[in-house]
């Protein structure tokens, strides 16, 4: 399957390189770039017969397992933004939003696509699933654009279909909305994050305490002195206006660490006069659990579940844990219950 290197000449001095392909019987031509009369004609031309290697190389693997050298270096990141700067169809703007889920999951900007396993997809259904701001058929829609872009990446040759061909998308409401999807952390492993150093210690100090208060990133931003009175939690929930209101354990109030005026925040999780948002918070705290060596994907958010499933573990009832996570009804805290009571079957079973 041979690839050609050709050049034109252009008006004044210009050249421009292309390929010649031959492919199946079937002859195409790829153009490549335009040298200007002041480039360095001798590295352009070098360039120009790179990409003809790779080409070549692109053809050569069509159909097999192998990705070509070229493309083994390639970032997950580099790739969809390249796929976003080049689309043109009418759902653009899902693709961007789909981008946006994709490094919020991920975190790693130096992630290579070719290490993209089964269970990243499968993984990111569950992210999609689980996020709160996506409404009705939103998640669905939203995978359905990631996975329109790695059949892109599949037809490239960055990655081959058997990553993601025995993936099937569960609809939220497949899980009845009784599933916990999002990850918790055990005993052991909040005793072994306490005993690991984190990248920020004011992140460390707040991610901890919500795993004993079941504040979200919404209420630790807002949280300052005035919300805690004689070792009680008192503060409404952002999303509801629900008030929490918790005695603290004195695990919990060692974490507050010294107490300051009442206006002052709890925990510093500002810079430069802003809050660090969700997405470097998450990378930052999957850091100190890699330090931890503990495999789980694990957000803010799994701080609040963390602490749900705690408080059933040790006995509490459902109506407590409700309250206590200033739901409404305890519709929302069923899925905690069951979580609890799968860990007891599979506990049970090992008898």
């Amino acid at each position: 399957m041979p690839v050609y290197l050709r050049q034109r000449n252009l008006a004044k001095g210009r050249k421009r390189y292309y390929l010649d392909i031959w492919h199946n019987g079937k002859r195409s031509y790829e153009f490549l770039f335009v040298v200007e009369p002041e480039d360095s004609k001798k590295e352009k031309k070098e360039l120009a017969k790179t990409i003809q290697r790779q080409r070549e190389e692109e053809l050569q693997a069509k159909g097999t397992s192998y990705i070509p050298k070229h493309k083994k270096n390639t970032t997950l990141f580099d790739f969809i933004d390249n796929y976003h700067s080049n689309y043109d169809k009418k759902d653009v703007r899902m693709i961007e939003s789909v981008n946006r889920k994709l490094k919020q999951f991920i975190l790693d900007k130096n992630f290579l696509i070719k290490d993209l396993t089964e269970n990243h997809f499968i993984k990111f259904i569950d992210f999609l699933n689980s996020d709160e701001k996506l409404k009705g058929e939103t998640p669905h829609s939203y995978y359905k654009r990631f996975k329109k872009m790695m059949l892109q990446a599949n037809r490239d040759g960055y990655i081959n279909d058997e990553v993601y061909k025995n993936v099937r998308f569960k609809k939220r409401g497949d899980y009845s909305d009784t599933k916990l999807t999002k990850q918790v952390l055990t005993e052991e492993e909040i005793k072994t994050l306490f005993n690991t150093e984190c990248g920020n210690e004011e992140l460390k100090r707040a991610f901890l305490f919500s795993c004993y208060s079941g504040l979200g990133y919404a209420e630790i931003k807002i949280l300052n002195w005035s919300h805690i009175v004689n070792d009680r939690l008192i503060i409404n929930r952002e999303k509801t206006s629900t008030e929490i209101n918790l005695s603290l354990s004195p695990k919990a109030l060692e974490l507050l660490g010294e107490r300051k005026a009442k206006n002052e925040a709890v925990f510093n999780l500002k810079k430069n006069g802003k809050f660090i948002s969700e997405t470097s918070n998450n990378k930052t705290l999957n850091n100190w659990l890699n330090r931890a060596e503990i495999d789980k994907h694990i957000t803010f958010y799994c701080a609040r579940h963390t602490f749900a499933t705690r408080l059933l573990i040790k006995g509490a009832n459902l109506k407590t844990v409700s309250e206590a996570l200033a739901h409404k009804t305890t519709t929302n805290t069923i899925k905690y219950l069951n979580y609890v009571n799968t860990l007891k079957d599979e506990a049970t079973s090992k008898l």
